[in-house]
C-alpha cells in the first residue's frame, strides 16, 4: 500500500474544511475544540502523514514547548506518589507538541541549581514541582524571571501562583469527625515538617478540629518530623504509647509513618480497630491498601492531568486565581478508626 505524501497544516486544513488556527488549536491539546473535531482532526493527520515542524515552531515562537518536573528525594524514602502524578503529566501532554524532562535531585540546592541551568539553556520554558514550603526559593525564582510554572501544593502567599492541592483542611476534619463520632476523645497527630506548607495546614486543621469537637489538645500528642521514614514513624509512635496516658487514636500525615505506626502497634500486640485506632494518608501503597484501613488518598493521575490543563490556561493568560484548583480528598473507610469501647476510658 502506497503510503500518502506528508502535507504541511495548510493543506490539512484545507482538505477538513477547516480553519488553520483550529487545527493548529486541536493538535496542541486546547479545550476549546470539540472532542469530536479533535478525533477528525487527528485522523485525517495520521492519514495524510501530518506531523508538525517543531523546531521551526520553537524557533517562530523562541518557546521550547518542554515542561520540567525536578525534585529532592531521599534514596532511602523514595516517594512513590509521585510516579502517579507524573503519569498523569504525561496522559495530558498526549497528543501534544510538548516534551516532558523529569528530574530528581539529591539535595534543595542540587535542585535549584537544575532549574537556573534549564532556563539559563533555554531548554524548558514551563515548570512543575512539588513539596512546596511556605516561603518557597523555587516559586519566588520563577515568578522574577516571568516563567509558567504551578506547584502542586502551596506557600502561604497562594495568590501570587498558580497551584493544584489536595483540600488539607477538609481532609483533616474527614479524619477527626470519623474518629470523634466513634468516641475518641485522646487523639493524637504525627505529622509531615511545618516548614512545608501541606503540614501546617494540616497542623492548623488538627488545632481547629479538636477546638471544634471541644477536645483538649495536648503538645505532646502533635508529633511533627523531617525525616519522612518508616523508622520515624515507628518511633513517634513508640514515644505517644509510652505517655502516661496514650492516645486511643493516631492520624499519620504520611503513608511512611502510617506504615512504621501500624507495624510498631502490631509488635506492642495492639489490634488495630479494636485496641487503638490508627487512620492516615495513603496514595498507592499496596501494604497500607490491603490492611482495611481509614485514610484519605487523593486522585494523584487526575491531579497530574489538571496541573497541564492549568499551564496550558496560563499560556492563554488566563489568571492565576481562575486556574487553581482545589481538589477534593477521598475518604476510603475501612474499620481501623474504630475501637472497642473499654479501651476509650
Amino acid at each position: 500500500m502506497k503510503k500518502n505524501k506528508k502535507i504541511n497544516i495548510v493543506a490539512l486544513s484545507q482538505k477538513l474544511g477547516l480553519s488553520v488556527s483550529s487545527v493548529s488549536r486541536a493538535l496542541n491539546g486546547y479545550d476549546n475544540i470539540s472532542q469530536k473535531t479533535k478525533d477528525k482532526i487527528f485522523k485525517t493527520a495520521k492519514k495524510y502523514n501530518y506531523f508538525p515542524d517543531l523546531n521551526a515552531k520553537r524557533l517562530a515562537s523562541k518557546k521550547t514547548d518542554t515542561i520540567a518536573f525536578i525534585s529532592s528525594i531521599d534514596p532511602d524514602a523514595p516517594d512513590h506518589v509521585v510516579l502517579q502524578f507524573l503519569a498523569g503529566i504525561t496522559l495530558g501532554i498526549k497528543n501534544t507538541n510538548t516534551e516532558l524532562i523529569t528530574k530528581f535531585c539529591l539535595n534543595e540546592d542540587e535542585e535549584m541549581n537544575y532549574f537556573k541551568k534549564l532556563i539559563s539553556t533555554g531548554q524548558a520554558d514551563k515548570f512543575i514541582f512539588y513539596k512546596i514550603k511556605k516561603n518557597d526559593e523555587r516559586v519566588h525564582f520563577l515568578n522574577q524571571r516571568g516563567i509558567k510554572f504551578v506547584t502542586w501544593g502551596r506557600t502561604n502567599k497562594q495568590t501570587e501562583h498558580a497551584w493544584i492541592d489536595l483540600d488539607n483542611k477538609k481532609s483533616i476534619e474527614l479524619l477527626m469527625d470519623k474518629l470523634s463520632n466513634n468516641g475518641h476523645k485522646r487523639i493524637a497527630f504525627i505529622n509531615v515538617h511545618r516548614s512545608f506548607n501541606y503540614g501546617a495546614q494540616r497542623k492548623a486543621a488538627y488545632e481547629s478540629s479538636m477546638k471544634n469537637l471541644q477536645l483538649q489538645y495536648s503538645n505532646e500528642y502533635y508529633q511533627d518530623s523531617l525525616i519522612e521514614t518508616v523508622e520515624s514513624g515507628s518511633a513517634i509512635t513508640k514515644y505517644l504509647l509510652s505517655l502516661k496516658k496514650p492516645p486511643t487514636a493516631i492520624i499519620c500525615s504520611h503513608l511512611r509513618f502510617f506504615t512504621g505506626c501500624l507495624l510498631k502497634c502490631q509488635d506492642m500486640k495492639l489490634e488495630i480497630g479494636k485496641d487503638i485506632s490508627v487512620v492516615g494518608f495513603n496514595d498507592q501503597d499496596s501494604y497500607l491498601s490491603s490492611q482495611n484501613l481509614t485514610y484519605i488518598s487523593h486522585p494523584l493521575m487526575e491531579m497530574g492531568k489538571q496541573s497541564v490543563k492549568i499551564l496550558q490556561n496560563l499560556e492563554q493568560d488566563i489568571s492565576i486565581k481562575k486556574v487553581s484548583t482545589l481538589i477534593n480528598p477521598i475518604l476510603n473507610e475501612g474499620t481501623s478508626h474504630k475501637i472497642k469501647k473499654t479501651k476509650l476510658r
